[in-house]
């Protein structure tokens, strides 16, 4: 196999195995829904027993509809929308901290905000919403006694990275690490989906002896 093709391969990989994960999610609660409707219908039930067969089933359908949403979600994260008009990002994240610190706050958590001044090429609106799904997905993930640091700078002059500190995940513990709850793992998803769509990425680096570092890379307008 080329080097090209070896990695091209490695890219697809964690895009099946997502898509794996995800027909795993669905089929799970519709088996679920459907065998608590149909035992509802051929079993002999006070009428107790029928409610709680109700509500099973009414649980699962609605496990169901988020899955869906989530799907729809992932697939619209893939457009950039339109990115004519370079956005101010420490403007963007500082709004976003001011929007998401009554939830830390809530959780006892703090949500810390340092970036130097920058423009991206990005829609505000699919922006915003790929850093939503990714700070809520660390608060849900960190342990209790962390709190977010993000750190914004530049590594040169097209790029801008921002590192995220104290998230709390393990030292050894990757992205697709079983530590992690799959429920949460689609927040994560639409969150790389939407900065890749502009040219950037999200990623995890391991530190020695220190919870993990995710980082958002993302382009500088020119």
């Amino acid at each position: 196999m080329s080097a090209s093709a070896a990695a091209s391969a490695a890219e697809l990989a964690p895009r099946r195995d997502f898509a794996s994960n995800v027909f795993h999610d669905l089929s799970q609660p519709l088996t679920a829904l459907q065998c608590s409707l149909e035992l509802a219908l051929v079993r002999d039930q006070t009428i107790e027993e029928f409610r709680a067969s109700v509500e099973a089933a009414l649980q699962n359908a609605e496990r169901l509809r988020q899955r869906l949403l989530l799907l729809r979600e992932l697939s619209e994260a893939e457009d950039p929308g339109d990115t004519s008009t370079p956005l101010p990002l420490d403007r963007l994240l500082q709004q976003l901290r001011e929007e998401m610190l009554p939830l830390f706050e809530s959780a006892g958590r703090s949500l810390e905000l340092t970036c130097e001044p920058a423009q991206v090429p990005a829609n505000e609106a699919k922006l915003m919403r790929g850093f939503f799904y990714l700070l809520e997905f660390l608060l849900r993930c960190a342990s209790p006694s962390c709190n977010l640091r993000l750190l914004g700078r530049r590594t040169g002059k097209q790029q801008l990275e921002i590192c995220i500190e104290g998230c709390g995940v393990r030292a050894d513990a990757g992205p697709s690490d079983g530590c992690l709850d799959p429920d949460w793992s689609g927040e994560l998803e639409i969150a790389r989906r939407t900065f890749r769509a502009i040219g950037g990425d999200l990623t995890w680096m391991a530190s020695a002896g220190l919870p993990g570092v995710w980082i958002v890379r993302l382009p500088c307008a020119s």
